[in-house]
């Protein structure tokens, strides 16, 4: 079946899905933001219409929606992930009814951490300063083969790498291997990309640190469907 295949064919990549049976680990960014993203040619022409990606989270609840702002489409989607409970929902509105896809919570990993061989990366925490959105920011530099990461990090509010990282199952689970040494929420960052010279630019906006109206979880409304789990 469908399953089968897809499991057989992430298997023949080293990468393998399981459910997520892993411990608790509540998120360390409590709060809401909305990031910017805008991507780049190397002639430094943007290659689409900017893409905003909302976050919130509580200790054991995550929302993320992604949307275009000028797209001309009524459909609504988010995903929100039960961090204790390990469920997932696909949430899904066209302005008229809402559904909810649930199944549980799955993990992406590598199957052979062995063979994992991060490059060689320059960690330069400078001594630039700037203030954005009232929060005091240093400018941090991280290098390696496969690029440049340049960030305004505001060292009194903690990273949401970790969390974004676990909570969207990605199989890319590097990034917060590599950003480990790099303490702060990244106000502003810019990647690029060494072999293409594409610039991915981010900018938080709308940033608020605290607690999240519960509601903001709620599945009110929603019909509700499980899926089967992943396999069976």
């Amino acid at each position: 079946d469908i399953n089968t295949l897809l499991q057989q064919t992430l298997g023949d990549h080293g990468v393998k899905m399981e459910p997520d049976n892993d411990p608790f680990r509540p998120n360390a960014f409590i709060g809401s933001f909305r990031m910017e993203v805008h991507a780049y040619d190397a002639e430094g022409k943007e290659l689409q219409t900017p893409t905003d990606i909302r976050y919130w989270s509580s200790a054991d609840m995550t929302l993320i929606q992604a949307s275009v702002p000028d797209s001309k489409r009524k459909e609504d989607m988010k995903m929100l992930s039960d961090l204790k409970g390990k469920w997932q929902y696909m949430l899904m509105s066209d302005g008229t009814t809402r559904t909810a896809m649930k199944s549980r919570k799955m993990k992406i990993t590598l199957a052979d951490t062995t063979k994992i061989e991060l490059s060689a990366q320059d960690v330069r925490i400078t001594t630039e300063t700037r203030v954005i959105d009232g929060h005091p920011c240093r400018k941090v530099v991280v290098t390696n083969e496969e690029g440049t990461w340049t960030g305004w990090m505001a060292e009194d509010l903690p990273t949401p790498f970790a969390d974004m990282a676990a909570n969207t199952s990605a199989p890319d689970q590097d990034l917060a291997r590599r950003m480990a040494d790099v303490k702060g929420f990244p106000m502003e960052y810019e990647w690029t990309e060494t072999s293409s010279g594409q610039r991915v630019q981010c900018f938080m906006k709308d940033l608020r640190a605290g607690a999240v109206d519960p509601s903001v979880f709620s599945l009110d409304g929603y019909s509700v469907l499980e899926l089967p789990v992943f396999g069976r």
